[in-house]
């Protein structure tokens, strides 16, 4: 019997000998080492915010500085700021709060769309949900992840119903339901949520669905391909739009 070569799964210890760097390099990416970096980064970005502040409560001044979202900057033609607001908290519970969302949400996409495609949906989903706070909520700087929080959320709840994977993920879709009533309850408390951006996560969520596959479904480089490229369309029009390169 012959085997193609593509099906043989080489062992660990061939890998470190032929590729020395394999075994020093692989332990800081197997599991869900996305999540866990974007954690790390969130973390390290709220302390600059609190030395730069002075408080745990951070200023509005701190977080124009640092990207948050505000509109007179985007428009003019500080596109980045429909992304860098996903890394900005505004208050130690914020950031508590939506990190502990990230922990558990986090892991469940990343093993189910790999760890690229994950990254993708978590940056897109902010996006978009900074994008929709920027077209309704015109008067405030925002920040928070939890426009890529509530797009992982839409992602999870609508799992179940894509390509046959309702019964292997209806638990984890009770877990998304039950994260996002906390998080809807957490929020009633906050002073300025912004309602239109995790509106915008949600709607990202949904469409993340369409643009890409999970990672075990066959033969789907072709859509994974389209849909990124569908979402770059998107964002690079939305980002040039906002330099003043194109006009409507």
């Amino acid at each position: 019997m012959q085997v193609q070569k593509k099906d043989i799964k080489l062992p660990d210890w061939y890998l470190r000998r032929k590729h020395p760097l394999y075994g020093r390099f692989k332990k800081y990416f197997s599991g869900h080492w996305v999540t866990n970096f974007l954690i790390a980064i969130t973390i390290i970005v709220y302390l600059i915010e609190f030395f730069l502040s002075g408080s745990f409560n951070i200023s509005g001044r701190v977080l124009e500085v640092m990207g948050g979202r505000w509109n007179p900057d985007l428009m003019a033609g500080e596109w980045w700021r429909l992304f860098t607001p996903i890394f900005l908290h505004v208050t130690i519970y914020h950031i508590a709060f939506n990190m502990v969302a990230l922990y558990y949400a986090g892991p469940l996409v990343e093993e189910v769309y790999g760890h690229f495609k994950f990254l993708l949906i978590y940056l897109f989903t902010g996006f978009t949900g900074n994008l929709l706070s920027a077209l309704f909520s015109q008067n405030s700087i925002s920040a928070g992840a939890s426009t890529s929080l509530f797009g992982l959320f839409a992602v999870l709840a609508l799992m179940q119903i894509v390509r046959g994977f309702r019964h292997q993920f209806s638990e984890i879709s009770h877990s998304a339901t039950t994260l996002i009533i906390a998080n809807l309850i957490f929020n009633l408390f906050m002073p300025g949520v912004d309602i239109a951006g995790h509106i915008g996560g949600l709607l990202g969520g949904a469409i993340s669905v369409l643009l890409w596959t999970p990672a075990d479904v066959r033969k789907h480089y072709v859509h994974d391909g389209l849909g990124t490229a569908a979402a770059l369309v998107v964002v690079v029009g939305v980002c040039l739009w906002l330099t003043g390169v194109i006009y409507y």
